[in-house]
């Protein structure tokens, strides 16, 4: 399953501890008996289930087989908890409606079904076993909680039905506007590597060539003006080879994502004149890589331009379902909240990386204060 499965997973872990909680406070309601020590201990293991099953929602990977599992468990507990605290006449047993609700929310209509299908047969399995099914109006109670639960589970396929439906048509979109944005984030690097080589191939060997002939003269007839154009000839061949770099650091092509992020870190280091320190423990290939070096690469020359940091961190790490992205300096900080009108001034940098992240399902969080730093951190699907 994917991370929104596994986010569902937890969600519907989180709702279940309440509903268990309430099923077990059904017994403080007037006219009901003092809970037994059976019924005590059911709640006890039914708790400890949700638990259990919350914590391995959290650490593990969620696979199709836990919500099946998780499923089956729902219903035997919520069983368990109407068994003991009076059968057909439990007020616990209105937990039966939560499971199909609950089970719509993974998008699975058949299995939505199934989930109901099981609830109603369990229902009336323990309702008809139980001691008190003879009691007067329990056959009535019963075919009309049956009733409710048979129309719910309806109800809840055809939402799952329709919600499945509609989040395979937000894929498509999703999958179609990453296809467009890789192929302009590719039209993008190869603009930047046909400038680059450009300029390497053109503007620095002319350079070159004019520097050596500058040096022969100079050699024959030394004079102070060769001398400071030389310089400034020398000055314009390393801010070209800086520009180069940052249009397209070659280091990306020969060696992957951790070096390269590691050469525009040094590279905008000394433009900063600040303190590199690094954390990358991702060294896996990744779909949207070139994303991810584009939005450094705008993350450091920000920190570089506008911090005044002493330190700045580069970090790259796995996060369960997330490759993270961030870039956190101690700088002059700033409020997030002017963000916005810096972009109506025309600072569209970050602006403009949010848009590209967020178009891939991917997600851009600012932390900052005057004085305290800034912290930038990129999170997008493993």
């Amino acid at each position: 399953m994917d991370f929104a499965a596994g986010e569902t997973e937890r969600r519907i872990g989180w709702l279940r501890l309440p509903a268990i909680g309430l099923a077990a406070a059904t017994l403080a309601l007037p006219g009901h008996d003092p809970p037994t020590t059976a019924f005590a201990v059911g709640v006890a293991l039914a708790l400890a289930y949700g638990a259990a099953a919350l914590l391995w929602a959290y650490t593990q990977p969620v696979t199709a087989r836990f919500s099946i599992v998780a499923t089956v468990c729902d219903v035997a507990v919520i069983t368990l908890l109407v068994g003991l605290s009076g059968g057909p006449f439990s007020e616990a047993r209105w937990a039966f409606l939560l499971v199909p609700i609950a089970v719509a929310f993974r998008f699975e209509p058949a299995l939505t079904a199934g989930a109901g299908a099981a609830s109603v047969v369990a229902f009336l399995v323990q309702a008809i076993s139980h001691e008190s099914a003879d009691d007067p109006g329990a056959n009535r109670i019963v075919a009309l909680h049956a009733g409710y639960l048979v129309w719910l589970t309806a109800a809840a396929t055809i939402l799952s039905f329709l919600l499945r439906r509609r989040t395979e048509r937000v894929g498509e979109l999703l999958s179609a506007r990453q296809q467009l944005m890789a192929e302009a984030l590719s039209a993008e690097e190869r603009e930047r590597r046909t400038l680059a080589e450009g300029l390497h191939n053109d503007a620095i060997q002319n350079l070159l060539a004019a520097r050596h002939d500058l040096e022969e003269v100079a050699a024959d007839t030394p004079h102070p003006s060769l001398e400071r154009a030389d310089s400034a000839l020398q000055s314009t061949i390393v801010q070209l080879r800086e520009a180069i770099f940052e249009l397209h650091p070659q280091v990306f092509e020969e060696s992957g994502l951790g070096p390269a992020l590691e050469a525009i870190g040094e590279h905008a280091a000394r433009r900063g004149r600040f303190h590199l320190h690094l954390d990358l423990s991702f060294d896996e290939r990744h779909a949207h890589e070139r994303l991810l070096l584009a939005a450094a690469r705008e993350l450091l020359a920000n920190a570089a331009e506008h911090s005044a940091a002493a330190n700045v961190t580069l970090s790259l790490r796995r996060d369960a379902y997330e490759v993270v992205l961030g870039v956190r300096d101690d700088g002059r900080g700033f409020d997030p909240r002017t963000l916005s009108g810096r972009l109506r001034e025309g600072h569209i940098g970050l602006a403009s990386q949010r848009g590209r992240i967020e178009s891939i399902g991917g997600r851009l969080s600012v932390r900052s204060q005057p004085g305290q730093g800034t912290a930038v951190e990129i999170r997008l699907p493993a």
